[in-house]
């Protein structure tokens, strides 16, 4: 693993030519016009990296960071994880950690940032859609922890109808108990949805070289995961599409369930099924 800084990863990427990645992580950019390997070595970081070892005494990366960020600069399918704890403001970045969990290939690599710090290391290789399955949810539990689901009879709830008439705590609770659920199911999903009590988790999938223009040609899927952990216990909030409208399956967050919703939010992405062994089109 190697433990950096913005700055630090940015001297990485001047050096080995890699101008972009994982834009979605807010990352510093890069001109490569401008930003030369002269000039990157130049900045106080590369000290520290070279220290550390990730530079040599030349100014070459290592091999094995180069291959890491190689495989995301070529990925083919990512997730992106936006994670937020109690008790911190969500809407501040500098509290709030993006991960992305890339993959070129069989080979899986994970870039995360909390503030201007960042972490990059290898998730490993999978060679087909269960071991590929295997990986992510392991590496989301090591994300998010593991942690007992909680005591919830699954809820299901239309979309449409949240956004009309939710806009607070309060009108969540209002509604939900004019839906008939029992106090422990509104207490829970009510738990879930507070991110002053309850850490969480926003999974959103990428499929870079699949969208419209506009978007610089990466799909972003249309649907999320949530898993949030609520005091008692974990959640897993899924969307889902059922004769033209969408519903939100709040359920205990088990593995399985977590695991399940995970797949089902990759294989609506353009590649679909073949979300594991899809190879982008350059």
């Amino acid at each position: 693993m190697l433990t950096t800084t913005v700055d630090g990863l940015w001297v990485l990427q001047a050096v080995t030519g890699i101008e972009s990645l994982c834009p979605e992580l807010g990352l510093r950019p890069l001109s490569p016009r401008l930003d030369t390997p002269e000039r990157a070595l130049a900045h106080p970081i590369a000290q520290e990296l070279r220290t550390i070892g990730a530079l040599d005494e030349q100014g070459q990366a290592d091999p094995m960071l180069r291959e890491w960020l190689t495989v995301i600069m070529r990925r083919d399918i990512a997730l992106m994880l936006n994670l937020s704890f109690p008790g911190r403001p969500d809407d501040d970045p500098q509290h709030l950690t993006r991960v992305s969990i890339s993959r070129f290939a069989s080979w899986w690599v994970v870039l995360e940032r909390h503030g201007l710090e960042v972490r990059l290391y290898p998730a490993g290789s999978a060679a087909d859609q269960e071991a590929a399955g295997d990986l992510l949810v392991g590496q989301i539990e090591r994300l998010c922890g593991v942690t007992d689901p909680a005591p919830l009879r699954p809820v299901t709830l239309d979309t449409r109808e949240l956004l009309e008439r939710v806009r607070s705590p309060e009108s969540l609770r209002q509604h939900l108990a004019a839906l008939r659920l029992d106090i422990d199911q509104q207490q829970i999903v009510a738990m879930a949805a507070d991110p002053e009590l309850s850490g969480q988790a926003n999974i959103v999938a990428i499929q870079p070289g699949a969208g419209a223009e506009e978007l610089a040609r990466v799909a972003v899927g249309d649907t999320t995961v949530l898993i949030s952990d609520t005091p008692a216990g974990r959640v897993c909030v899924e969307n889902v599409d059922n004769g033209g409208r969408r519903y939100q399956i709040v359920s205990p967050g088990t593995r399985s369930d977590v695991a399940g919703a995970i797949l089902r939010l990759i294989a609506r992405l353009p590649a679909g099924a073949d979300w594991h062994s899809h190879r982008r089109v350059v």
